[in-house]
């Protein structure tokens, strides 16, 4: 038969979706490369290894099994996301990220009715949050609200697992003043909008955006925008039956390793010279081949002379055979190894049954149940409602047509940025001004926790101070620190120094030298528009000529003159931008986009010192410190503009 013939938009339909969902899947490799790097030295440290080198087995092993485990689970979510994505189209919404509390972050999306709202937690990575906490607000949905689906960032490159939120969480995440927030701002432009329909007939949604394919009937299933058909899951995929079955061979062969250890020889020892570490060199008749060996012996406290003689043990199993150890099981890694398999591999046994039962038994209820009719949370009453609707299309999504084109101007740049500012709402609490910047006054970097953040101290500081605690406990208490917790303060140490050396090298002259620029002489006057920009993922000042009339002149030089632009400049709305100016994050961690200036206004710029092009702007008495240096529109170029920071060809 032929493939399934669609009249609807997907996600998948953008090369840019489909470019990171493979860019996403490619990282499995990455992890399943950092797991063998962990787990093979792991393995021969344990059978080769004694002493200060044994030390690193534990966290190695450690290191190399999570990252086995990343490399498992990406895979899977790479193919839940491509299920999703394949089913529906984006949606844009304005969002807000409700930063780590108690039970992680979230995000929540205004949904396409009244007072509707998505709680969402997104599975990611601390790191990969700052893709989702943007400074416009918008976020791209794919998914169901009942189930869960895909976010990602206007452009649909980078993509992000999120499921609901439900019951007294959903609600108190609700009755934030950031989240109520949402219900006040404008809907964005969708970046997929259905096709007009041939007739004026309702369409049947179909199944829900994102659900789970049914079980395989052979035929093709018409859901009035889609034919698709539905295929049975392949034996082989299926992630607790494979950790059901490893956790079975694991313990297995511990069991097996612990019967061998039950007819381990008994030899007789003869004592040939103490060694420096405690132990002595015996030599010994091997009874497996009859061969006279030498050998290290843990005869820790036993002093004696050469000939004496002793008895011991030697491993009959396993890569361990041959070694030698004491009636206490001390001088062979055997034992710690085969209750480590088998204690993994009972836990390992006991996830696999419990989850593949757990998901057994949901699969048979979704086949006889339908969902809950639950998708939004109603803001202010804590329930939800359901809907038949794919997110976006509600009747706030119906925008007017297009601007008419015309050539990019000032007047272009404030309407976008008016734009995005009733999308990313107002702040909830006004941060304070910093105050007057006297010119020439002297400010010391480390007392202005931003400019602390440039040089990177907090990244240096902490892991030495761990590394050098732990020395210290090393000197001055013998035998307080495990040997496992020595190589985990080595390594520590060694990110301490390079992130120390980074400080040293970068991060602390680019603070001194924009502590100097913050105050430097003849401040430079000049209008903008504050615009998101996709490219440094943070807001952007679009920077214009003020025009020179009688408020720019001597009369505001004292205004100028004590950190506050004069409000009076103002450009032609015709005017052409002449330099972008990139800005760090102006709020707190949890909160790094509160304290944005307005979206247009005059702005004060000091610096250049040196003919470096590194400024920083002063709006309103307070200072917004650079992301990198001012770039000239020359440079940039001026017909990449409009696509950089989503501005149609339309003035106002």
């Amino acid at each position: 038969m032929s493939g399934p013939v669609r009249t609807a938009p997907v996600a998948l339909d953008l090369a840019g979706t489909a470019g990171g969902l493979t860019r996403y899947r490619a990282t499995a490799r990455l992890w399943c490369v950092a797991g063998a790097a962990g787990v093979i030295p792991a393995l021969l440290l344990a059978v080769f290894a004694d002493g200060f080198g044994g030390s690193f087995v534990a966290p190695l092993a450690v290191f190399g099994a999570l990252s086995l485990l990343m490399g498992a689970v990406v895979p899977l979510q790479a193919r839940r996301m491509r299920r999703v994505l394949a089913a529906g189209p984006w949606t844009a919404h304005t969002s807000v990220v409700v930063q780590p509390a108690a039970r992680g972050a979230a995000v929540v999306l205004r949904g396409p009715g009244p007072h509707e709202l998505l709680p969402l937690t997104p599975w990611t990575t601390q790191w990969r949050l700052d893709l989702l906490n943007r400074s416009d607000g918008v976020l791209w949905w794919c998914g169901d609200p009942r189930t869960g689906g895909v976010l990602a960032p206007p452009g649909g490159t980078e993509l992000i697992r999120a499921k609901p939120v439900r019951g007294r969480r959903a609600r108190s995440l609700v009755a934030r003043p950031q989240v109520k927030g949402l219900l006040t701002r404008p809907a964005p432009p969708q970046p997929q909008p259905a096709p007009p329909e041939e007739s004026g007939l309702p369409v049947d949604a179909g199944p829900a955006v994102g659900a789970e394919p049914a079980v395989d009937t052979g035929s093709a299933v018409d859901t009035g925008s889609a034919v698709e058909t539905k295929r049975r899951r392949p034996w082989w995929r299926g992630t607790f039956r494979w950790l059901l079955l490893v956790g079975l061979l694991m313990t297995a062969l511990a069991t097996s390793w612990s019967v061998a250890a039950d007819d381990d020889p008994q030899v007789d020892l003869t004592w040939i010279s103490e060694r420096s570490d405690g132990g002595c060199d015996v030599r010994w008749t091997d009874p497996f081949d009859g061969r006279t060996r030498t050998g290290a012996f843990p005869c820790h406290g036993y002093t004696g002379r050469p000939g004496d003689w002793d008895t011991g043990f030697v491993v009959s199993y396993g890569p361990f055979e041959g070694d030698l150890y004491d009636a206490e099981l001390r001088g062979t890694a055997a034992y710690s190894t085969t209750d480590g398999v088998g204690l993994g591999g009972l836990a390992l046994a006991v996830i696999g049954l419990v989850g593949g039962t757990i998901r057994v038994v949901r699969a048979r209820r979704l086949r006889t149940q339908a969902l809950p009719l639950q998708g939004y949370t109603i803001a202010g009453q804590g329930q939800g409602r359901a809907q038949a609707q794919a997110p976006g299309t509600g009747p706030e999504d119906t925008g007017a047509a297009s601007p008419p084109p015309a050539p990019l101007s000032y007047a272009a740049f404030a309407v976008e940025a008016a734009s995005q500012a009733r999308l990313r709402g107002a702040a909830p609490v006004a941060p304070a001004a910093t105050g007057p910047a006297q010119p020439g006054e002297r400010l010391v970097w480390w007392r202005v926790p931003a400019l602390r953040r440039i040089a990177g101290t907090s990244e240096a500081l902490w892991p030495l101070a761990y590394a050098g605690g732990v020395a210290v406990l090393l000197l001055t208490g013998s035998g307080s620190v495990s040997n496992g917790l020595k190589a985990v303060p080595t390594l520590i140490g060694l990110f301490g120094l390079f992130a120390a050396w980074r400080a040293v090298a970068s991060g602390i002259p680019r603070a001194r030298l924009l502590a100097a620029a913050a105050t430097a002489p003849a401040p430079r006057i000049r209008r903008y528009a504050l615009l998101h920009d996709g490219r440094v993922n943070g807001p952007t000042l679009v920077l214009f000529a003020a025009e020179e009339t009688p408020a720019t002149g001597p009369a505001n030089a004292a205004e100028a003159g004590h950190g506050r632009a004069p409000h009076s400049a103002a450009p032609s709305v015709d005017a052409r931008p002449e330099g972008l100016l990139p800005l760090l994050p102006p709020g707190p961690r949890k909160e790094p986009w509160t304290g944005l200036p307005a979206p247009t206004g005059t702005v004060e710029l000091r610096g250049w010192i040196g003919g470096q092009p590194s400024a920083v702007a002063w709006i309103d008495g307070r200072p917004y410190w650079p992301q990198g240096a001012v770039e000239d529109i020359d440079s940039v170029g001026s017909q990449d503009l409009g696509a950089r920071f989503g501005i149609g060809r339309g003035g106002a």
